[in-house]
Order: structure tokens, then sequence, then C-alpha cells
């Protein structure tokens, strides 16, 4: 027999999205993974979609892994993207991404700084590539491909932010290495936000392993905000405690309901 837990549900959907006047509501995280090559069929796994806060898959076959989560960290803002790619002879590949909306809803100019951190490991001629853009924009269409959000999409990146986004250097949101050894790498943009002004983070990571080794991205790409005093993200994650204490309350009037 199914249950249904409808009063659990309103708690959390009011925990997760909490109502700001004007916010922008989406949110998305996703993941996919492929393996095979050499003669052998590809396969692929798939998680996550339109506001969901988190995503997981892994798949293994053959001589090949790969892994890859996002998850919107604890207060629901930018995800934390992880992903494993591992190759003894087939060729594997781990893709995470996620965007996040915020709004100003401070009442007041928000100063912040947008800084990613990324930090990998590279065994054999294989790759990692971590992206981070900034948007603003009145109708986001999500994309997980980074030429359609750089070129072809609709949205604007943030004045100012377009040298780094467009630049593939090191210099650049765009980190691609396939380097052999540890990788570590921090970047930041400094920009303001106007009272009420919505905007949207893009984070993507990626792990290839073409050769025989790894691309060990699974100690993570995460981005974060210097400054979040009156940043209202589109999708609010509550703490493990406060989502146990939701769960443990909407199970409570559930048991009641049955008793009665």
């Amino acid at each position: 027999m199914k249950l249904h837990f409808p009063l659990l549900a309103t708690l959390t959907s009011l925990a997760l999205s909490p109502a700001v006047p004007g916010a922008v509501t989406e949110w998305r995280t996703e993941v996919q993974v492929s393996n095979g090559g050499n003669g052998v069929p590809l396969t692929f796994g798939f998680d996550g979609g339109l506001n969901e806060p988190s995503a997981s898959v892994e798949l293994s076959s053959g001589s090949a892994t790969a892994r890859a989560s996002s998850a919107l960290n604890s207060g629901g803002y930018i995800p934390t993207l992880r992903t494993f790619a591992g190759n003894d002879g087939w060729r594997a590949q781990a893709v995470a991404w996620g965007v996040q909306g915020f709004t100003n809803t401070s009442g007041a100019v928000l100063d912040t700084s947008l800084v990613m951190d990324l930090s990998a490991n590279i065994i054999g001629d294989n790759r990692v590539r971590a992206s981070v853009y900034l948007f603003q924009t009145d109708f986001f269409e999500y994309s997980p491909d980074t030429g359609t959000i750089l070129f072809e999409s609709s949205s604007q990146l943030w004045p100012g932010f377009e040298d780094f986004a467009n630049n593939l250097g090191p210099d650049g949101f765009d980190i691609a290495s396939s380097v052999a050894g540890p990788v570590s790498e921090q970047r930041s943009f400094d920009f303001s936000v106007q009272p009420g002004e919505d905007f949207y983070v893009w984070a993507q990571l990626i792990s290839t392993a073409s050769t025989t080794g790894v691309s060990d991205a699974s100690s993570t790409l995460t981005a974060s905000f210097t400054n979040i005093t009156g940043l209202t993200p589109a999708a609010a994650v509550p703490e493990p405690g406060a989502l146990a204490l939701l769960l443990a309350s909407g199970l409570l009037l559930f048991q009641r309901r049955r008793a009665a």
C-alpha cells in the first residue's frame, strides 16, 4: 500500500523554498555518467532535474567506473560538485552540474565575491574541467553545455565577468587540466547586487578518463559567496538536524492520524 504524507510534504516544501516576493524560483542539480569504448557499447546513467536539491549516480562495468554528485549545500547556496572517472581499458566520463537563482532581499546594495575552489587528482593522460558562470537575466533557459551558456543563451554574463568566463586559460572561471598530479585552483570575482535584483550561478565539473588511470575530482568543486547578507536563494536546503526534525514531526503526525 502506498502511503501519502501531505503535511510532511508541505513542511518540507516550506523549508526548501521560502516565499520571497519577486524572487527567482528555479534551481537544478543534475549528473550524467558514461563508460565503454574500444569496441564496447557505451552505457549511460542520469539523475536529478529541475528544482532537485541533489543528484548522484554511479556506473561501473568492465574496466571503467564513473560517478558524479551534485548537491545544494546547507542553506541552499551554490551546489557542491564531485566527479570521478577511472579507466583500465575503457573510456569513462562523469559530469555534474547545477544552477541556483538568487535575489537580494536586503533592501540595500550587496557587495560580495564569488569564490571558486577546485581540488582534484589526475593519473595518466586524463582530464578534469571546471566552470562557474554568473548571470543576470529575466528569462533563464537552463543548459548543461558551456558553449550554449556562453554564446547561444539569451542570458547575459554579469557585467565585468565576461573576460573571466570567456578566458579558457588558468586566469578564468573555466579551468581545464590534463597534467598528471594534484590539481588545486581558486578563482574569485567581486561584484555588487542592487536591492531586489536577481541573478543565477551556473557550475559544472567534468572528469574524463580516456586512457588508463583516473580523473578524480571527488574532493570537489565548490563555489561560495564571501557575503550572503540578505541574499535569498531560490532553494534553501535545511540543516541536516532541521530536516530530521521535520521528518520526525511529519511521522509523529501521521502516526497520530493512524491511531485516531
